[in-house]
């Protein structure tokens, strides 16, 4: 069985499947490099059956990943993205696009990308002639987040235009910035998972169960640096130990926010 951070999972269906769904589920198997298996009754019963924690369920409007026994659930939605892109375009701003200095035909490399709704944005602002590069290290978010870029219609054309700009790729940032040139980005930008949870978030809590734990150390920073023209930008919990350990260079935000934005400029010397 496929292991998502020790989490076995299978790939099944709907309880009744059509041609193209069990064909849909196929693909999801193959590529996620997990079994395919037949409904037997409900997802608990499924899951137990096969001795697995977790089913990615392919259904006939969506893609979804399920823990029956944590009573935990994952799939597709770009968040917030629209809801920031309309505070834009109404002057009031958004501190990610302040603390990166985004301007259009910039170009922004998303380590951490998760659901891509900071890629979103970011893609919204700098525009055709942009470039937002969306890497992801955890599998199952990360191709459940390519498809839902190539294939989500939201109702606003103008999320649905920025979703399909962003180029996503499930790969580990280490190795991304390690290979990247120098100055190869405007921007380079973590969203690593906090170091406490934000209260009253809890459609983040799959992200925070199945994401990479593993956090942002300073030679990460350093490569970001030299990756950068202009900065690396680190969206974190208000009061996070980060700021002092990596030693940013300017912090967006307030307490009343929760959220804040450290920013490390770039090492144009290196």
């Amino acid at each position: 069985m496929r292991q998502l951070a020790n989490r076995p999972f299978i790939v099944t269906t709907s309880r009744r499947p059509t041609d193209a769904q069990w064909a849909d589920a196929a693909h999801w198997a193959e590529r996620l490099d997990a079994p395919l298996v037949a409904r037997r009754g409900g997802i608990a019963t499924t899951c137990e059956f096969h001795g697995v924690v977790g089913a990615v369920v392919v259904g006939a409007d969506r893609v979804t990943y399920h823990e029956p026994a944590n009573d935990l659930q994952y799939f597709y939605h770009p968040g917030m993205a629209r809801v920031r892109m309309q505070s834009i375009r109404r002057g009031r701003g958004d501190p990610m696009v302040t603390a990166m200095r985004l301007q259009p035909g910039d170009g922004v490399l998303d380590c951490t990308l998760g659901r891509a709704s900071d890629a979103i944005v970011a893609a919204h602002v700098v525009g055709d002639a942009g470039r937002v590069v969306g890497l992801e290290v955890s599998p199952l978010i990360a191709q459940l987040t390519i498809h839902g870029l190539a294939t989500y219609n939201d109702d606003s054309p103008r999320v649905t235009a920025a979703m399909r700009r962003i180029e996503a790729h499930q790969t580990d940032y280490r190795l991304y910035l390690s290979r990247a040139d120098g100055g190869a980005f405007d921007v380079v930008y973590f969203d690593p998972i906090f170091h406490a949870a934000v209260e009253g978030s809890e459609q983040m809590v799959a992200l925070r169960e199945l994401g990479d734990s593993s956090g942002l150390d300073s030679e990460a920073v350093t490569e970001a640096r030299r990756v950068a023209r202009r900065c690396v930008v680190i969206k974190q919990r208000y009061g996070t130990p980060l700021w002092e350990q990596l030693g940013v260079d300017t912090v967006i935000g307030n307490p009343s926010t929760r959220v804040q934005y450290g920013v490390i400029e770039a090492d144009r010397e290196a």
